[in-house]
């Protein structure tokens, strides 16, 4: 008898190795030879060199996984996403903004990826810890970071010579930002000291430099009626009523504008880089001016590889290799170096050949005062397209004061916040 069950126990141990070597085999089989569909909105240049270093995964990663890029229009994407996820017709992978997770994620339409770093081995103290936090929503993980940036100022050097200015030293806080732009104001030539667009983006880096923010804490209140705030306000419509900036732009207007050597102060992303380079302008670029005490905090975005709901098993694991070859240091450092996006790589901060470069060992640095605003906040579209942007479009046009402005932006933040 006690041979029969030894037997018998010794039967099922090897049936059981026979299981696990079979499923372990099984999930190498699964990987391999993988294909998921990738939705970006990356049309510009910046696609073609996307595309370039994904055609090389393609043809070079082990597991002969086969990355399908559809590159369109960020609208049209988004438009599409909704339908393509409730139909499980969505792509395995997407690149949003981190704007774009509260609504998404609590939606249903992209899976938490909070095991990726323990998969993957890769170090993450090695990745800027406020960049990787950008991407978290409700404790869960739910965008790895693909790029992340803030905003910054460009100045054109020629101009400021023309305006006896150092081209080298460009304003470091408020008081010098307003001089140097009322200076390098010239009406006669129909050029700007300083041209903004009447939206959130630019003005929450002053605000928050300057001691303000849009809520509270806790984001239950608008903070926005505050002294703080009215001070940014009241230079804002300043720089309109004195013509030192044009009014009732968009930004490709803007950005025009700078490229034809109208403009000689701008704050924008790094995407402005490149075109200012093929234009020919000799500019700078460096931090935005911190508050005259000295204060400075900036606003952060980017967009990062997300998973939606639509991505079997199989294909979720696919995406986590595609996703930790883009971490890796060659990758991250060809992004950097070739379409001018600050690393967030303490590697690739660290490499020679970056900190060799003027532009990127600058941008680098000032990654560390960056935050999200509306953080987590599924209203904050509603926010912005129903109040603010709305009241500052009429502060730029003078149609109300810059108190008058917190006090309607006050009480339509505290009317969406009171209806969560």
């Amino acid at each position: 008898m006690k041979r029969i069950l030894l037997f018998l126990v010794l039967i099922t141990c090897m049936v059981s190795m026979v299981f696990a070597a079979g499923s372990k085999e099984d999930v190498s089989t699964v990987t391999k030879g993988t294909e998921i569909s990738f939705w970006n909105g990356f049309t510009a240049s910046d696609g073609d060199i996307l595309r370039e270093i994904f055609d090389r995964f393609n043809a070079e990663n082990p597991q002969d996984i086969k990355v399908d890029m559809d590159i369109m229009p960020w609208a049209n994407m988004l438009e599409k996403l909704a339908v393509s996820v409730s139909t499980k017709t969505g792509p395995t992978l997407i690149l949003l903004g981190l704007e774009n997770i509260p609504e998404y994620s609590e939606s249903g339409a992209l899976l938490s990826l909070n095991d990726f770093w323990e998969w993957s081995g890769l170090d993450k103290d090695n990745y800027s810890p406020n960049v990787l936090k950008a991407f978290q929503y409700n404790n869960n993980t739910y965008g790895i970071p693909m790029q992340y940036n803030s905003h910054y100022l460009y100045w054109n050097k020629d101009l400021f010579k023309e305006a006896g200015l150092d081209p080298e030293k460009p304003p470091k806080n408020f008081s010098e930002f307003i001089e140097y732009a009322e200076r390098l104001s010239d009406p006669t030539k129909e050029q700007y000291g300083y041209a903004f667009a009447a939206d959130s983006a630019v003005i929450t880096n002053f605000l928050w430099s300057n001691g303000g923010d849009w809520l509270t804490a806790d984001n239950t209140k608008s903070a926005i009626n505050s002294p703080e705030a009215i001070q940014v306000f009241k230079m804002f419509q300043d720089f309109s009523k004195n013509k030192i900036s044009p009014t009732g732009m968009t930004g490709a207007d803007l950005d025009n504008l700078f490229y034809a050597g109208k403009v000689a102060m701008y704050i924008n992303g790094p995407w402005l880089i490149a075109g200012g380079r093929e234009k020919g302008i000799d500019f700078g670029i460096g931090s935005i001016p911190a508050s005259d005490s000295g204060n400075k905090e900036f606003i952060g975005t980017g967009v990062a590889f997300m998973i939606t709901s639509s991505a079997t098993e199989e294909q979720k694991v696919a995406a986590y290799e595609v996703i930790k070859y883009w971490l890796s240091k060659d990758i991250l450092k060809e992004w950097t170096l070739r379409n001018g996006f600050p690393a967030w790589s303490q590697e690739v901060l660290d490499d020679p050949e970056v900190q060799k470069n003027l532009i990127q060992s600058e941008l680098g640095t000032i990654t560390q005062y960056t935050r999200v605003p509306f953080e987590g906040l599924p209203e904050s579209t509603q926010i912005l397209s129903d109040y603010v942007n709305p009241i500052l479009e009429q502060l730029t046009y003078l149609k109300i004061s810059p108190s008058e402005a917190a006090e309607k932006m006050e009480e339509g933040i505290n009317k969406v916040l009171k209806n969560r």
